[in-house]
């Protein structure tokens, strides 16, 4: 039975980036650890290994959380460690990449996450609706089962961790167990992310490890332009950011892909048909279609019984669009004034009632 009720199936695009070795791409750098944690190795090993996550200055590229915050809240309280390897946007590979290229590293990396949470059992999960690409997959990594989560675009659902029966979760990855493994056995500090390039201006299609800080272009220029783009984008075809200016914007900790695409006019801005496919494949249910008109017309104070605060930023509804409008940035615009004037300001949690699960 599907996982996700609503959602679509997007062509993953991951070739020719995921089939390619990754190319390092970094600046010259003394990145080394500087460990005074010996004694409290001797004294406490979880919460030494916790302290070199930080030193580290490692980031889950997943939500841009720091590791050790994560790995403090797990302490002890882990049922199973998951290595996310999902890349369920179109052209994007750089969890999977890496994971397919540095086994050992990511092994290694969830290992150090079974000790701090205090269990044995992990896993290893992928996305399944992979059609287009020439790498195999395989079933186990060491031994470690690969789990392929089923159904349409996002993944990102909760419900995609009822694969791994109940229990609290330690959700990391691939790219942050990376750079753990290298911090506790290689002393080094985490100064690169990993990011697939593509687009069809982009002259070699590949995930490289580049260096925080590099600009778009730097990286751009790396794998070579074809053509001349019409847009830039940082993050996935359905969730990324487009930006003005490759010269100036940077590589972060949560940089996944950058896309270079050029784009025929002729198939932009025309008006809504009303056909509804938006509401159709939106997983929150919402009605994509009726909150864009709201906005458009400025009638924000119709927008309260639309729940646009329930938005996931998805993407779905600009990507099924016929008009190819950009509906997701209207949406947005209703999340957030929703949240301002209709949502009640949420109540903290009690002081220890904070959920365990990392994810």
């Amino acid at each position: 039975m599907p996982l996700f009720s609503k959602g679509i199936i997007l062509p993953q695009h991951k070739e020719p980036a995921l089939s390619r070795p990754i190319v390092r791409f970094v600046n010259p750098s003394v990145d080394s650890l500087d460990l005074g944690v010996t004694k409290l190795l001797a004294k406490d090993e979880q919460k030494a290994i916790i302290e070199v996550a930080r030193l580290a200055q490692i980031v889950d590229e997943r939500d841009g959380r720091l590791l050790h915050e994560v790995l403090t809240l797990a302490l002890k309280n882990a049922d199973i460690v998951i290595a996310d390897a999902v890349d369920d946007e179109p052209y994007v590979s750089s969890r999977l990449g890496p994971l397919l290229a540095y086994k050992d590293e990511v092994v290694n990396g969830l290992e150090l996450c079974c000790l701090v949470g205090g269990c044995e059992k992990k896993a290893i999960m992928a996305y399944k609706m992979i059609t287009d690409t020439e790498t195999r997959i395989p079933n186990t990594i060491e031994k470690i089962k690969v789990t392929r989560i089923r159904g349409g675009y996002p993944a990102a659902s909760s419900a995609r961790f009822k694969e791994f029966g109940p229990g609290q979760k330690l959700v990391v990855g691939t790219g942050a167990l990376i750079h753990f493994a290298r911090a506790i056995y290689k002393r080094k500090k985490q100064t690169s992310v990993f990011v697939t390039v593509a687009g069809n201006c982009v002259a070699n299609s590949m995930n490289l490890e580049v260096s925080l800080g590099m600009t778009v272009m730097q990286v751009l220029e790396r794998c070579g332009l074809s053509d001349e783009p019409t847009r830039i984008v940082c993050g996935g075809s359905m969730t990324g950011i487009s930006i003005i200016d490759a010269d100036k914007t940077l590589v972060t900790h949560t940089t996944r892909a950058i896309l270079a695409v050029k784009e025929n006019e002729r198939d932009m801005h025309y008006s809504c048909i009303g056909c509804g496919r938006c509401e159709q494949v939106c997983p929150a249910g919402l009605n994509p279609m009726y909150i864009r008109k709201f906005v458009s017309t400025n009638h924000y104070g119709s927008l309260e019984p639309f729940d646009s605060h329930l938005c996931t930023g998805c993407g779905t509804c600009s990507y099924i669009c016929p008009s190819r409008l950009e509906v997701v940035t209207a949406v947005e615009k209703a999340k957030d004034y929703a949240l301002r004037n209709f949502v009640p300001i949420l109540q903290l949690p009690e002081k220890g009632s904070a959920a365990r699960d990392g994810s």
